[in-house]
């Protein structure tokens, strides 16, 4: 090496050396406002720290900020935010087609007052009683040849004294009777059982009371079997008396049974008599068999229904 290229790197390492040893002499103006606010302050004294390389506000500081700046110069007022808007999709709007809901009018919508109010279960009175719990089987005590022959107040009073009697007297450890209520109405004493065991024990109470008084002729039936006599009325060529009138047919006509028939009225002129008669079912069925049609002495008697009779005798009247 000569001597010239060693004094130049001498002089290399040299100046290297003085470099080193100086300080950086890099200086930040200040170039802030004497009005900056502290946020601001503080702001560009991050700006410095790192290199003079600035951050980008978001946008809540630049909210903040300009609200500062308003606030000093006095231009600054309260906005109140806005309503939060009513959701017009529906709750189940996940996977929906995502359509407004129509609005309802005030007329659908029924007044307040008129809204019917549920009342609760344990505020409902309660209102039905053990005679509607049980079904009640409906009897009637009666005269055999009703309703011909009816019972009276008198014979109602004897029946239900005997009745109770019976009750009393129903040894222990059997199933005694049981009745709902009773009543007296228009010739029947009426008997509600409250199960078959008491119906069973009415009828054959009843039928072994015996004769309470002459004529007594007692039965016990279902209300629906409550019976309606077929009435008719027959012409007899004869004025005798109807003891002896209703003995003749039931010789030559033993279906009839006039012994269970009721004159409920009687019509005598000079050569013979008018009989209207409530009799019993199965000599209806037999006349209804015989076209209505009996034997009678030496010749034959017509039997009609009260119906028919009053029919024929309209159609005469309207004839003349």
């Amino acid at each position: 090496m000569n001597t010239n290229e060693k004094f130049i790197t001498k002089q290399e390492a040299a100046t290297t050396a003085d470099l080193s040893q100086q300080e950086p002499h890099l200086k930040v103006v200040d170039v802030m406002p004497s009005f900056a606010s502290p946020d601001e302050e503080r702001l560009a004294a991050d700006i410095s720290t790192i290199g003079l390389q600035t951050k980008r506000l978001s946008g809540v500081q630049r909210k903040r900020l300009t609200r500062e700046r308003k606030m000093r110069e006095g231009t600054w007022t309260e906005k109140k935010p806005p309503g939060k808007a009513p959701s017009t999709q529906s709750k189940d709007g996940a996977g929906g087609s995502g359509g407004v809901k129509r609005p309802h009018s005030d007329s659908s919508t029924p007044p307040l007052e008129k809204t019917a109010s549920k009342k609760p279960r344990n505020a409902q009175v309660q209102t039905r009683t053990y005679k509607d719990a049980v079904v009640a089987i409906k009897m009637a005590i009666i005269h055999r040849r009703h309703p011909d022959v009816k019972l009276d107040q008198t014979q109602f009073n004897v029946i239900q004294a005997k009745l109770l009697i019976a009750v009393d007297a129903n040894p222990q450890g059997e199933t005694p009777p049981q009745f709902l209520y009773s009543k007296f109405a228009l010739g029947i004493f009426w008997i509600a059982c409250a199960n078959e065991s008491s119906k069973a024990w009415l009828m054959w109470t009843v039928s072994g009371l015996g004769e309470l008084w002459e004529g007594a002729e007692l039965t016990v039936v279902d209300s629906k079997d409550l019976p309606k006599r077929p009435r008719v009325i027959v012409r007899i060529p004869d004025t005798s008396e109807v003891t002896t009138v209703m003995t003749r047919p039931r010789i030559q006509n033993p279906e009839l049974n006039t012994t269970d028939w009721s004159v409920m009225s009687r019509k005598v002129t000079e050569k013979k008599q008018t009989l209207a008669l409530s009799i019993d079912p199965n000599s209806f069925k037999a006349l209804t068999g015989s076209n209505f049609k009996a034997f009678w002495e030496l010749g034959r008697v017509i039997f009609r229904t009260l119906k028919e009779e009053k029919r024929k005798a309209e159609d005469e009247s309207t004839a003349s």
